[in-house]
């Protein structure tokens, strides 16, 4: 997930990555950019955007996915704990378990018949 307030897709041409502060009114539904004059309607423009972050091709400051705070799943500083099948982590959770029992003595267990 993309914080868009970071990025302000709605307010940020995607051709030059300027920031417009009057493209924030809800009213406007089609933006010319002052900058570069890129012309686009606003939800079309804010996609780009978005997708512009995502694939790291966005020009202008702050839009990279490192600069947004965001990291590709790719990324070996990736905080996930588990991943895998739910046979993969069932197998993971019952070597867990088996290390932690490993060295206890199994009470012995009378059966009357």
């Amino acid at each position: 997930m993309l914080p868009t307030k970071k990025i302000k897709p709605s307010q940020r041409c995607p051709n030059c990555g300027v920031v417009h502060k009057q493209w924030a009114e809800l009213s406007n539904r089609y933006h010319v950019c002052t900058g570069c004059g890129f012309e686009v309607p606003r939800d079309r423009g804010s996609t780009m955007v978005m997708y512009n972050v995502a694939t790291n091709q966005q020009p202008g400051l702050g839009t990279s996915l490192a600069d947004c705070g965001c990291l590709s799943s790719t990324s070996s500083t990736n905080k996930r704990k588990h991943t895998g099948s739910m046979k993969q982590l069932g197998q993971r959770k019952r070597l867990k378990l088996q290390s932690k029992t490993e060295g206890l003595e199994t009470p012995l267990v009378l059966t009357t018949g």
